[in-house]
């Protein structure tokens, strides 16, 4: 070997060297204080337990790192036959030390049941036989103690099984189920419609009762379940039985061979035991084509969904050439420039194989898609699998597309249920990826966490909830900046996104209220502090007689007044603002006909847009539009690998304080998060569904009433009623003092939809006008039955002559 030749191995070796060891200072440097590594997300682990009901598997239920709100769990409720309840486990390998079950009230305060298990196998059964436990519905909460692992604790409500006639109501929605899957004629399914002319039978991701046969059959999708259906009871009385089907289904395709769908199937269905025949109330089924990347899914107009929500949720880049999108609860980022399509966010496993994956108890929620195409988003709910298996929360997200990795920023965790963590954490949750700045609203609570330095920040605390507003996306929180809600002077508007802030104040001798986003316009009212007062019902009111918007630069655009007319409320509704208005009668605010305002502002522009087109097989689709087309129809496909932590932020914000709140479920999920009782079941009458309050006692359901009913040997109360309204005392406060301090402003709702009240026995006051009122206490199949104040005497009249009869008073009924 020559002198130079070994020189250059020699000179070769040191640079080597020199470079390794720079990589790793390198790596040592920028990775110093995080202790991060990419990863998959983990396999699930944790267990399940079902229960038995005859031949049937119902109510699979998924297991909970913690013990959680017992009185906020309302998601399944189970039947109970002789006082018995049999427990099937889907162990996954886990190995189990015992068992132990636990009863309680409704609302979680009173424990009535408490016993262990030594032994459990793949099943056992709970003795529910003990004293008042099956008296009315309850609370069970079911711990597996695991071998060398922490429990894992279910939860479900259950109620004893007579007179509900479970076995029937099952076998009908079997029945009914197998047979439009298999278009079988004459099964009784057609006969079960109620088909209206303004059913959409031009799609079939979403039918429902209304719908005619073909759609209810599938169309000429030829559907073929996979796995299993997963029962779940949602409501069960004596009166009728809700039940939610989820699945999936591989289908005739266009593009491809075979699609694959998410389906939920929803009814709602009484049988009469007199006629011994079921029937159908209610049905309701959406699917949603799983979006599979390895097969066509693109074409030369742009990127193909298929079967799918029109409204689904995407969001583009500044030069509309990246968009990330939700579809059946995966999220997904394609980018035309580089040719890549990434799956960035999902619990399902590649193989669909592990149906504890599948479950659909959380939501993806975009926030922002920056000029690169990075994407910060939510993932608020129940976690299926990955570092917080088990657990509920809100988990922030931010896909890094240069480093093709996810990772996460914190973690809001919570002892709620899935459901409320979706509608109110999810709703008003924001992170900004540029500050690293998390902003969250929690029961009138603006808190900021800074997550690179750990720190949480009260920016405004003890908002009621008319008091502040937050925009869709969360990037914009207005409220209240001085004051109570009737003196407050001030509003300020923070965009979280970027921590700027805006004042807008209003004259003296007037209050000003924030009342909602229309995109990034705000909407606010200003009332004058002299004509605060009351409505019919006696609640009090800040009766604004001015609203305006004004858009970002803080131009007014939109000014809406009417002499004589008051707005009291907002309601919004993607571009259009519903207005609740009143008329003036002294101190007095009687409601009168709604109006609205559309906002005429067009969309940003872009260059992908969200389309539907038909086709014969699968009708109705959905496709993210590229104004330029799609060249390449097979990009790459790619899966981002998590940044994990080894010690990963999480925290917790606390709502001892929160108030009152009504909680409607219908077609077996949470349909809004209400204050106002009226305002809730005038929701859950849309969706046959129920209104349940902060303690999980029943306020509403629709049908689970008597047919025929009459309030009687409660004088005493009537002629105190009687005796106040007389006196022209507020009818709020009047039902408040004779009922604990508890008392529901119906005002808005028809005399049908308040039945369920007078049916628990208790009188409904019916406002004529702002002075006179009649106190509803029975009805029968048609009418409604009412005293006057003047004397005992019951009247009788239908229900759409009351709803005239209180017409006067827009309506207002106090229960």
């Amino acid at each position: 070997m020559t002198l130079t030749l070994k020189k250059r191995l020699i000179n070769v070796g040191v640079l080597s060297a020199v470079f390794i060891v720079a990589v790793i200072i390198f790596s040592y440097v920028t990775n110093k204080g995080n202790d991060n590594m990419t990863a998959d997300m983990g396999a699930a682990t944790f267990p399940q337990i079902s229960f038995s009901y005859g031949d049937y598997k119902i109510n699979t239920l998924t297991g909970y790192a913690k013990r959680m709100d017992v009185s906020s769990m309302h998601n399944t409720i189970t039947p109970v036959a002789d006082q018995s309840l049999d427990v099937n486990i889907e162990a996954y390998g886990n190995k189990f030390t015992g068992a132990s079950y636990k009863v309680y009230t409704l609302d979680g305060t009173s424990e009535l049941e408490s016993k262990k298990i030594k032994k459990a196998g793949k099943n056992f059964s709970l003795d529910l036989s003990g004293d008042k436990v099956l008296d009315e519905e309850r609370i069970l909460e079911v711990r597996l103690n695991r071998n060398g692992a922490d429990p894992v604790y279910f939860y479900t409500r259950i109620v004893s099984d007579e007179d509900a006639n479970v076995a029937q109501c099952l076998n009908y929605i079997s029945d009914y189920h197998e047979n439009a899957l298999a278009k079988a004629e004459n099964a009784g399914v057609g006969a079960a419609l109620e088909p209206t002319d303004d059913a959409d039978n031009t799609t079939l991701q979403h039918v429902t009762i209304n719908s005619n046969y073909e759609q209810v059959t599938w169309g000429s999708l030829k559907p073929q379940v996979e796995q299993e259906e997963r029962w779940s009871i949602k409501e069960l009385n004596s009166t009728c039985m809700s039940v939610l089907l989820q699945y999936r289904v591989s289908c005739k395709g266009e593009e491809n061979e075979s699609d694959r769908y998410a389906v939920k199937e929803f009814f709602r269905v009484r049988y009469i035991a007199d006629a011994q025949k079921t029937y159908l109330l209610d049905y309701d089924r959406t699917m949603d084509q799983i979006f599979d990347a390895t097969k066509k899914v693109l074409n030369e107009k742009g990127i193909i969904l298929g079967i799918a929500p029109t409204n689904l949720s995407y969001k583009v880049n500044k030069d509309g050439t990246i968009v990330s999108f939700v579809e059946a609860n995966e999220l997904w980022n394609y980018n035309k420039d580089s040719d890549e399509v990434s799956l960035v966010f999902g619990f399902a496993d590649a193989e669909n194989t592990d149906v504890r994956n599948l479950v659909s108890d959380h939501k993806i929620k975009i926030l922002k898609v920056d000029a690169k195409g990075n994407t910060t988003f939510l993932v608020s709910g129940y976690m299926n699998r990955g570092e917080h298996e088990g657990e509920v929360g809100v988990a922030v997200y931010y896909y890094d597309i240069e480093k093709n990795s996810v990772e996460e920023k914190v973690f809001i965790s919570t002892n709620k249920s899935y459901a409320q963590a979706v509608s109110e954490l999810g709703e008003m949750s924001y992170y900004d990826a540029k500050t690293d700045m998390l902003y969250t609203m929690v029961d009138g609570t603006l808190y900021q966490y800074s997550i690179e330095d750990d720190e949480k920040t009260v920016l405004v605390k003890g908002l009621d909830a008319q008091q502040y507003v937050v925009s869709e996306d969360g990037s914009l929180i207005a409220y209240q900046a001085d004051g109570e809600l009737g003196t407050a002077t001030k509003v300020s508007i923070l965009n979280v996104g970027t921590g700027k802030k805006q004042k807008i104040t209003c004259s003296e001798g007037e209050c000003i209220r924030p009342l909602g986003f229309i995109r990034s316009d705000f909407v606010y009212g200003i009332a004058k502090t002299e004509d605060i007062g009351n409505t019919v019902s006696g609640e009090a009111t800040v009766p604004m007689y001015k609203l305006e918007i004004r858009n970002q630069k803080g131009k007014v655009i939109k000014t809406y007044q009417t002499d004589g007319i008051y707005i009291l409320n907002a309601a919004f509704d993607e571009d259009m603002i519903t207005l609740e208005r009143a008329s003036k009668d002294g101190d007095t605010y009687t409601a009168t006909a709604p109006d609205y305002i559309t906002n005429n502002e067009q969309k940003t522009k872009s260059n992908i847009t969200l389309e539907t087109y038909a086709t014969d097989l699968k009708q109705t689709q959905v496709r993210l539009t590229y104004n330029d087309g799609i060249s390449d129809k097979e990009p790459k496909v790619l899966k981002p690998k998590q940044i994990l932590f080894e010690t990963p932020q999480t925290i917790t914000f606390s709502d001892k304080d929160a108030p009152e709140k009504y909680y409607v479920y219908g077609h077996g999920e949470i349909q809004g998060v209400y204050t106002k009782a009226g305002d809730a079941i005038k929701k859950a009458n849309d969706y046959n569904g129920v209104v349940v309050d902060s303690s999980q006692d029943y306020v509403w359901e629709r049908g689970n009433r008597n047919l025929q009913y009459s309030i009687t040997e409660k004088d005493d109360v009537l002629n105190t009623i009687k005796d106040r309204l007389k006196n022209q005392e507020k009818p709020i406060d009047i039902l408040k003092d004779i009922n604990d301090g508890a008392a529901y402003d119906l005002t808005g709702c028809t005399t049908e939809e308040i039945l369920y009240i007078i049916n628990q026995g208790r009188p409904v006051i019916a406002m004529l006008d702002s002075q006179n009122a009649v106190i509803l206490v029975g009805y029968s199949d048609t009418n409604v039955v009412y005293e006057d104040l003047n004397d005992s005497t019951r009247h009788s009249v239908k229900y759409e002559e009351m709803d005239q009869m209180t017409s006067g008073s827009g309506n207002a009924y106090i229960g």
